[in-house]
């Protein structure tokens, strides 16, 4: 009996054997059949450029013969959802000696439900039906830009390094887009002239995409994985871009305003102001740029706002002044050594930048009024397509004070998952305390859907970086932030987007007290109807700075609180609406913050967008603002802009002229609260030129652009 029982035993042993086999065998087919399903791997994917003698005319039909010559590139991939897009997209590119062309059958099964509502350039192209180009002239995985055109002609753009706004400043390209009996085509000129890259160079990096709209799938030729790793980009072959020098390596921007009301530099408002100024930028190779500006006019630049909500430090702003969005990413992205919002209006400054090998410049100096210097340089050096080390120093220069900055960084990632990354900072001041160090290191794990990982801090009490933005309660602290996040992006099933993440955060000051303990849990799902569910949820000790920095308050807030988040028409192009609010304790005191949102899009010409938020923290308070505009042609748009905080009101409206050559016109009303009202005019104008005369007008190659078409 006993041989009976361990017979079946052995036999359901052997069972249970076969069916793990067959379970494994079954999943390792799987998976190579999923493999041979996907397409080949990113940085696999080359295309050899064929040359071709007589531009193509740009009407988006792809209906020359000359056409016939491209290369194609096929077999979209979705990276985010590892899978097939519902429709077909193929590329066709070509090459002459002063442009490259890409032309692009965007197949839809349903064309009745293409969508592109954006008219006026460089204004983003949103959930629109298009098509981009990423192009890496450097071929370093790092300084990419995109050019994108949408299903009626619209064009849009994102240049590596940053560029100011004016076309003809940061460089123009053509594009067009038709109706077509398979779905919608496009054709995309772009010279040789207004990229970046070194000399000799003849492959660039390179990606095409497209969003279709009424599947809402982003489809790329090149598979950058799910965590869309620049080095997974594509090869661009066999060109032979210019490397003499460019057709204009200097292009001057003269402006003149005038204007009643209007503040000049050192603050003061005049009855009425004339003034004018002069920017020049000098690109005597394609990777080496110089910027002089003259008396620049900062007056035209929107006054930004910052939300209302509950912080313990100072807010974060992007600087919109063209001077500093001009070569920013080569200065890096760390607003704790450089902040530019500190650099005042300035009389006149310079810059340059460069990339040369691995090695990337970038350096600034400007003088302002009272005798004041700012400067900052910094040198990056890649160390492979995915580290970086790079040192980096800044310099104020004042009536009462005298500060320097130096710091070293290093960083990057290793392609198995791995990042880590190492800073280290100190400050010299004279006429001021401000001798103080600070170093940071972090090291984490990346998969495709799953990151964790701690950073690791020490500020030291009188670490000052005079023209950077860092919060007053770090100063005289050391620290740990440990996180963990999951994101996963559904191809199927009712979810769009999953989110989870989770943290903690810990710190405390040099003399041994508490200073932060706090845990946080954040998560979010989208659902394919479009409709957005977030919910977050903080709790910990928090010890206030005291009256001076390095002094703390001999107690601890509890801080506790929860924000819930609803929005709809997540993914519409025509309208959407939603609010957060938050409710609990926060600051040693009572606290909820409410803020609601609406915007539309009635015609593809106008929008309008309102929100309103409302703060109860030791007070209420409430700020409302209504935004709207109104693109009159592709060239001409107006604009208008109402805040009402805290019954105190203002008023902005202005018209705008963009134009490829020739004039830009700015027209601005303005009415702040308690304030005389302002009218201004400014005309701008970008002329590039050559001290050689050679032009690229001259040359009979160039491409003929239908700037109108549309379907």
């Amino acid at each position: 009996m006993r041989e009976i029982v361990n017979i079946r035993r052995n036999t359901s042993l052997v069972h249970c054997c076969n069916i793990a086999l067959a379970v494994v065998f079954h999943l390792v087919a799987f998976s190579a059949s999923a493999q041979d399903s996907r397409p080949p791997k990113g940085h696999t994917r080359s295309l050899s450029t064929p040359k071709i003698d007589k531009a193509p005319f740009i009407d988006g039909k792809l209906d020359e013969e000359l056409w016939t010559k491209a290369a194609v590139a096929g077999d979209f991939w979705i990276s985010e959802q590892e899978r097939w897009p519902t429709e077909k997209t193929e590329v066709l590119v070509l090459a002459d000696k002063d442009h490259l062309y890409f032309g692009f059958r965007a197949y839809d099964g349903q064309p009745d439900g293409i969508e592109a509502r954006q008219t006026r350039r460089d204004a983003g192209l949103g959930l629109d039906d298009q098509v981009v180009v990423e192009l890496d002239p450097f071929h370093n995985h790092r300084q990419t830009s995109s050019y994108s055109v949408n299903a009626i002609g619209t064009q849009d753009d994102a240049i590596a390094g940053g560029r100011a706004r004016n076309i003809q400043w940061k460089g123009d390209w053509t594009a067009a887009a038709v109706r077509t009996e398979y779905g919608w085509s496009a054709e995309i000129a772009i010279p040789f002239e207004i990229l970046n890259y070194d000399a000799g160079n003849t492959t660039f990096g390179v990606n095409v995409s497209r969003y279709h709209h009424r599947t809402d799938q982003w489809s790329r030729w090149a598979d950058h994985t799910p965590q869309g790793k620049p080095e997974e980009r594509g090869h661009l072959s066999g060109l032979n871009p210019p490397s003499v020098g460019k057709y204009h390596e200097w292009t001057i921007m003269p402006y003149g305003l005038m204007g009643r009301n209007i503040p000049d530099k050192e603050g003061e408002t005049h009855d009425f102001l004339a003034t004018g100024g002069i920017d020049l930028r000098y690109e005597p190779r394609q990777n080496l740029t110089g910027v002089l500006s003259f008396n620049p006019d900062f007056s035209q630049l929107e006054s930004q706002i910052t939300d209302i909500n509950f912080n313990y430090n100072e807010k974060f702003r992007a600087d919109p002044r063209p001077f500093f969005q001009e070569g920013s990413a080569y200065f890096g992205s760390d607003s704790k050594f450089l902040y530019t919002n500190r650099i005042p209006d300035f009389d006149y400054g310079g810059k340059v930048f460069a990339q040369s090998g691995r090695y990337q410049l970038g350096g600034l100096v400007t003088e302002a009024p009272n005798s004041r210097w700012d400067m900052a340089f910094r040198l990056n050096r890649e160390l492979g397509a995915t580290n970086n080390a790079g040192i980096m120093m800044v310099l104020t220069d004042r009536e009462n004070l005298r500060n320097q900055l130096f710091a070293g960084q290093f960083g990057g990632r290793q392609p198995y998952g791995l990042n880590y990354g190492l800073d280290v900072a100190f400050t010299t001041t004279e006429k001021q305390k401000g001798e103080g160090e600070y170093v940071r290191g972090s090291i984490g794990w990346k998969w495709d859907y799953a990151w964790i990982g701690t950073n690791l801090d020490r500020y030291s009490v009188d670490f000052f970086p005079a023209n950077g933005l860092l919060n007053r309660d770090l100063f005289g602290t050391q620290g740990v932030i440990n996180y963990a996040g999951y994101r996963r992006d559904l191809g199927s099933g009712p979810f769009r987007v999953i989110r989870g993440d989770v943290g903690w955060i810990g710190r405390e000051t040099t003399s041994g007290l508490t200073q932060n303990n706090t845990w946080y849990a954040d998560a979010s799902v989208e659902l394919r109807q479009q409709v957005y569910f977030g919910l977050f949820y903080s709790n910990g000790d928090y010890r206030p700075v005291g009256t001076e920095i390095g002094e703390w308050a001999d107690f601890m807030n509890h801080d506790r609180y929860w924000t819930a988040s609803l929005s709809f028409n997540t993914r519409s192009s025509v309208y959407g609406y939603g609010a957060s609010y938050s409710w609990g304790t926060l600051g040693g005191g009572a606290y909820g913050y409410l803020a609601p949102y609406l915007w539309i899009r009635p015609i593809k010409e106008a929008f309008l967008k309102a929100t309103y938020e409302r703060l109860h923290s030791f007070g209420t308070f409430d700020q409302a603002v209504v935004s709207g505009g109104w693109d009159i042609t592709r060239q001409d748009g107006i604009v208008f802009r109402y805040i009402s905080a805290n019954q105190a009101d203002s008023f902005r409206a202005g018209y705008s002229r963009h134009v490829r050559k020739g004039l830009d016109i700015f027209v601005v009303y303005d009415k702040e609260a308690f304030q005389h009202a302002q009218f201004s005019v400014k005309f701008v104008m970008a002329i590039p030129f050559s001290m050689s005369g050679l032009s690229s007008s001259n040359n009979s190659s160039a491409p003929q652009p239908n700037n109108g078409m549309r379907y």
